[in-house]
């Protein structure tokens, strides 16, 4: 081919007609132009799909890391929920000094109340990887992107008062030392290899101390309402995660707007504390509002179960299948309440 423009050239220099010389030239620029041009375009379309590919692995590998999150927070909920109850259990037995729960129950409630707590480990491998490396422009849907973003800063932002749980743990762990040994679970201290037993007795009158110990029950009282808030904080995480996996279509989370709209509405019970109360939609959350006016927002566990984002109640709505839609409303540990939406 080259040798083919070379004799062109040649023949027409030759000939001095310099017009013709002067077209072939331009011609042969344009050739070249138009061979750099397809050039680029194929370059560009093998880093589009290349990108494209990128894109997919990474895709994925978000997904898999937040489900597995997901789990971590419901199970870490679950617990961090088990300990507030235990510690509200070992108020009521303090402030009562109720003599009648056996010393063991109360080192349970202990233990797994009043010294023990849970944080949510995230799995953000990809994720990070995909910041540390500068290629978010690789996603495309940013909404995605915003939702990402706005787990990761509440994510790294932690439980904001860590310290002060801290602190209180510390103190409490100091007001107990006059009742703690006998009290401490049997397990942990086979684990720790301790060799002394304590007597029924012992433990009675460890339980006498702790009851007599106005010092521990008010890091007690003041450390619980701190492992509350540490709750909400992990609520907030799983709500700001599940806007996450909503871009996924998450198999266990319906569309929330679909999801929703089945729940909107005015629920009933007249033997209730709350006679009424409402659910509606705004800014992609489902809205509880009390007779009150306060409102909360949501946070959905799965297609059917939904915890007050700022106070321990849960909700489970439940149509049978039917046209009739109720809400099975419990806070705390108390009985549930069952509301009946009104037809509107």
């Amino acid at each position: 081919m080259i040798k083919f423009f070379r004799k062109i050239r040649e023949k027409l220099l030759s000939e001095n007609n310099f017009s013709k010389y002067l077209l072939y030239a331009i011609g042969e620029i344009v050739l070249v132009m138009i061979g750099i041009l397809l050039a680029l375009q194929i370059n560009n379309s093998n880093e589009l799909r290349k990108q494209r590919e990128e894109e997919v692995v990474i895709l994925s590998g978000i997904e898999k890391d937040f489900i597995a999150t997901r789990a971590k927070i419901l199970r870490t909920l679950e617990r961090e929920e088990k300990v507030i109850l235990n510690c509200r259990d070992l108020i009521d037995a303090i402030e009562t000094k109720d003599y009648t729960i056996n010393p063991d129950t109360i080192a349970f409630k202990i233990n797994r109340g009043a010294f023990s707590w849970y944080k949510v480990e995230a799995v953000m491998g990809t994720y990070n990887a995909l910041i540390g490396s500068g290629k978010t422009s690789i996603i495309q849907n940013q909404e995605l992107l915003n939702a990402l973003a706005n787990f990761s800063s509440r994510y790294n932002a932690g439980f904001e008062d860590e310290s002060k749980a801290d602190d209180l743990f510390n103190l409490m762990m100091s007001a107990s030392k006059d009742f703690l040994p006998p009290l401490s679970e049997r397990t942990t201290r086979q684990a720790l290899g301790y060799k002394k037993k304590y007597s029924a007795k012992d433990k009675s009158l460890a339980v006498d101390k702790l009851y007599k110990n106005e010092t521990f029950l008010a890091y007690l009282i003041e450390r619980t309402r701190w492992e509350t808030i540490r709750v909400i904080h992990q609520k907030q995480l799983l709500n700001d995660l599940n806007r996450v996996l909503f871009q996924f279509n998450f198999s266990e989370l319906i569309p929330e707007k679909e999801l929703f709209k089945e729940f909107i509405g005015t629920y009933t019970n007249d033997n209730a504390y709350f006679n009424t109360i409402n659910f509606s939609y705004n800014n992609e959350n489902l809205i509880l509002q009390l007779p009150s006016g306060r409102t909360d927002m949501l946070v959905q566990i799965d297609s059917s179960n939904f915890h007050v984002i700022n106070w321990n109640a849960k909700f489970k709505f439940n149509t049978d299948g039917g046209s009739d839609t109720k809400v099975l409303f419990q806070r705390n540990d108390s009985e549930s309440v069952l509301y009946k939406r009104i037809d509107d």
